[in-house]
């Protein structure tokens, strides 16, 4: 089951997996947490536990909702399988700049 919450303040934690069965439930959830944010905001990865290219393009739009909220967002704990497919797309910068 994928889980959404705000762990602490500025915190978002996932958990679970991020596949394109589920990815569209999570945008919702992150993007409303996200929304409720200011200045800067942690996307805790730590408990995903299986990644799709879906994760990717997950982060990705959070990334363009955080620019325009004026929001400095950092992914931490990213699983190595979405790093290795940010790599092989050519946006593993995007996983280091927010």
């Amino acid at each position: 089951m994928t889980k959404v919450e705000q762990s602490a303040a500025g915190v978002i934690a996932l958990s679970g997996e991020l596949l394109f069965g589920t990815i569209m439930a999570v945008r919702a959830e992150v993007e409303t947490l996200l929304s409720k944010q200011t200045g800067q905001c942690l996307l805790d990865f730590s408990e995903v536990t299986r990644v799709d290219s879906s994760a990717l393009a997950l982060w990705l739009a959070c990334c363009r909702l955080a620019a325009r909220n004026n929001l400095e967002l950092t992914a931490i704990n990213i699983p190595s399988d979405m790093a290795a497919i940010a790599d092989l797309v050519g946006v593993d910068g995007a996983l280091r700049h927010a």
